[in-house]
């Protein structure tokens, strides 16, 4: 009998499994009559016997032109399998990225059963709520023997249907206006916080929008800075257009205002720009593929770009790049658009703009919205500040060697 007609055979039996074995001995390097038992299986949610076929697939012998072949339609089912199995989460979360990572699918939403938190100690700031205004998303910049943060300032409350309502003198309601400010703080090594100073800009908005503020202040410093602490922030009332747009400037503590307020056209023409990274005197545009610029008076202008795996258009943000033992580090995130939604995060490690390696995608503290614009590391420990929900904004510490790496293909390698 030809494979096609065992194949055949096996599809039409009341007993597969017996008709599967045998005909593995007589094509010993055909495995679709394993994958056949497994997808079957899995889909009847009979989930021992289908790892049961996934399991001998993985022990026999069959040549490295069949593995080649078969090892994504296998991993795809290991992926679901996994969670009914009891496979440990870290193995679990590795073996959904590397099937995305195949492009043959673009559903990552399972995501969220793999995903688990960081190894992190965590320490509660005590920044206070002024007003209409809860302390949220932070940005960190090493500055003298400690940091320097800025906090930024929101009027809304995010509801538990992801909704948002904005609060204007004690009141909640969801046509009041989205406001942004920012303070300044200074922190110590050990991160003890010093008195917040409000930073305001230094001339009035171009735009009279319904979202008031510069969002997202990311603090930097170029090549050529010296002293001078330069910000890349979002914001429609101080964008060219109105819309949601990146805008840079400079920081000025001595002042406590932000000065020239440089609005930046989009380079696809985006009525939405968020998240853009320095590093240096370039910004990283996106991840997937992975562009790099600079900014001349208003205009970004590409200079590297290179391929990036799948899972990587799903990456966004999150902070400035930290040079530490040669290396660039930021931390990234991903977003899974449920109620509520969730933000995964990963490390991304670079050296001469090239991507060398990335960790799993973990959260901090809490599976829903977490955010970070800022990271720093001291003595092999990552140090973030965290928001979650928008509020309440923690510091996490992690030992870099706690962090699980995966490596990828770019032109560098």
């Amino acid at each position: 009998m030809t494979w096609d007609e065992v194949f055949s055979e096996i599809q039409e039996s009341s007993d597969p499994e017996e008709l599967t074995m045998k005909a593995l001995t007589l094509y010993p390097d055909n495995p679709e009559g394993l994958y056949f038992l497994t997808s079957l299986f899995r889909d009847k949610s009979e989930h021992k016997k289908a790892w049961k076929y996934y399991s001998i697939w993985r022990s026999h012998p069959f040549s490295d032109r069949i593995r080649a072949e078969f090892e994504p339609l296998f991993l795809h089912e290991k992926t679901i399998l996994n969670y009914y199995i009891g496979c440990p989460k870290e193995e679990s979360l590795l073996d959904f990225l590397n099937y995305y990572n195949t492009g043959l699918t673009t559903n990552y939403n399972n995501l969220e059963f793999y995903v688990y938190p960081f190894v992190s100690e965590t320490q509660e700031l005590a920044f206070p709520t002024m007003g209409d205004f809860n302390p949220t998303s932070t940005s960190i910049l090493p500055y003298k023997d400690g940091y320097m943060l800025n906090i930024r300032y929101v009027n809304y409350r995010i509801q538990p249907d992801s909704s948002y309502l904005m609060m204007e003198n004690g009141n909640l309601h969801p046509y009041h206006h989205l406001r942004t400010r920012n303070y300044m703080c200074f922190a110590t090594r050990d991160f003890v916080i010093g008195p917040l100073q409000e930073m305001t800009p230094d001339e009035p908005p171009r735009h009279d929008k319904q979202i008031h503020g510069l969002e997202d202040i990311r603090l930097y410093r170029t090549s050529t800075s010296s002293d001078k602490i330069d910000f890349i922030a979002a914001s429609c009332e101080y964008s060219h257009n109105g819309n949601i747009q990146q805008v840079r400037g400079v920081y000025d503590v001595d002042s406590h205002t932000l000065t020239k307020i440089t609005p930046i056209h989009s380079p696809k023409g985006h009525a939405v720009e968020k998240n853009w990274i320095p590093i240096g005197d370039f910004y990283i545009y996106s991840w997937h593929p992975f562009v790099l610029g600079r900014i001349e008076g208003s205009d970004f202008n590409e200079v590297l770009r290179y391929d990036t795996p799948p899972f990587f258009e799903r990456m966004r943000g999150s902070t400035p790049l930290f040079l530490y033992e040669g290396s660039h580090y930021c931390i990234v995130h991903c977003i899974i658009e449920s109620i509520p939604r969730k933000y995964y995060h990963s490390v991304v490690r670079l050296v001469d703009y090239k991507i060398q390696e990335y960790t799993l995608p973990l959260y901090f503290k809490n599976n829903h919205i977490e955010y970070t614009i800022g990271m720093t590391i001291q003595d092999d420990t990552l140090i973030t500040i965290v928001s979650q929900n928008d509020c309440n904004p923690a510091l996490f510490k992690i030992k870099m060697n706690t962090l699980k790496w995966i490596p990828i293909q770019t032109p560098s390698n």
